[in-house]
């Protein structure tokens, strides 16, 4: 890279991978144990001899308040250091997709290919480019009120999933993350990115029987793949098949790169509200 080219932008995606929820999840009898053990410790040295009757019991008690901080700081750590290896990289050029476990999230050209044209201070072709045409779709809906799956049961009910999908001559980029309201307040009512609303109740069985039974994906049905929220229930769908989840700064970072290089797209009827200025 040359002196002069401004740096890339590094997003690591899928920050809970499975890898990281094993290690916390293990860490969690960890610090049950440790936590065990230092307040036996402290009982036995500290505690007045009528405490100390109990010193098991209150034992196990203030091994819970341990462990929880320990996997606390456990989390936050391995989250710094331990990433899924799903990568966004913003550069001037456009945006590549790094994929080194070729895990979900690959999309055509997110192999590490060598590019051909002139010359480039970014080594790598860019998965998509902001030089060419695309279109961008987004969405959100409220994480609850509906049968949750996958990293959706991992989030406050009064949060909201925010979604963006870039189409590039059949090349899909799908993102998405989590926020509360009042975080996702700014890009909802932000008219450039026409954030439109999903009700996942037109798709998802909200019977008692159905949310007894085992979390998993719907089928859409027809009538709403052909309604005017079919289009971006299909993007959602891809989110569920192939999305890359963003925390909700790296999202941010990610929709100005984009906003940043489209303008308002054409009258009602088109494939998406925003397309590059290309």
């Amino acid at each position: 890279m040359s002196a002069n080219a401004p740096r890339p932008i590094l997003l690591h995606a899928d920050q809970e991978h499975s890898g990281l929820r094993l290690a916390v999840f293990l860490g969690l009898f960890a610090g049950l144990l440790l936590g065990f053990g230092v307040v036996l410790l402290a009982l036995n040295a500290f505690a007045p001899p009528a405490i100390r009757d109990y010193r098991y019991f209150l034992s196990c008690v203030g091994a819970f308040p341990v462990a929880l901080l320990l996997i606390w700081g456990l989390e936050r750590l391995l989250k710094r250091v331990w990433h899924s290896g799903l990568s966004l990289e913003l550069t001037p050029y456009g945006i590549v997709v790094h994929d080194q476990l070729g895990a979900k999230g690959q999309v055509p050209g997110s192999r590490e290919e060598r590019s051909s044209l002139a010359p480039n201070p970014y080594p790598l072709a860019p998965t998509l480019s902001w030089s060419a045409h695309f279109t961008q779709l987004n969405w959100y809906f409220r994480v609850s009120g509906y049968p949750r799956a996958g990293r959706e049961r991992r989030v406050a009910n009064k949060w909201l999933c925010l979604g963006t999908e870039l189409n590039q001559d059949g090349t899909r980029l799908n993102v998405f993350t989590f926020m509360p309201p009042e975080r996702a307040a700014a890009w909802i009512d932000n008219p450039r990115a026409a954030f439109h609303r999903l009700n996942p109740a037109d798709v998802y069985e909200t019977s008692p029987r159905a949310r007894l039974g085992p979390p998993g994906r719907p089928t859409i049905p027809n009538q709403v793949l052909h309604s005017k929220d079919g289009r971006y229930w299909l993007a959602e769908r891809r989110r569920w098949e192939q999305g890359m989840e963003l925390t909700p700064a790296d999202f941010t970072t990610f929709m100005d790169a984009a906003l940043a290089h489209a303008r308002p797209g054409p009258a009602a009827g088109a494939e998406s509200p925003i397309v590059s200025t290309h």
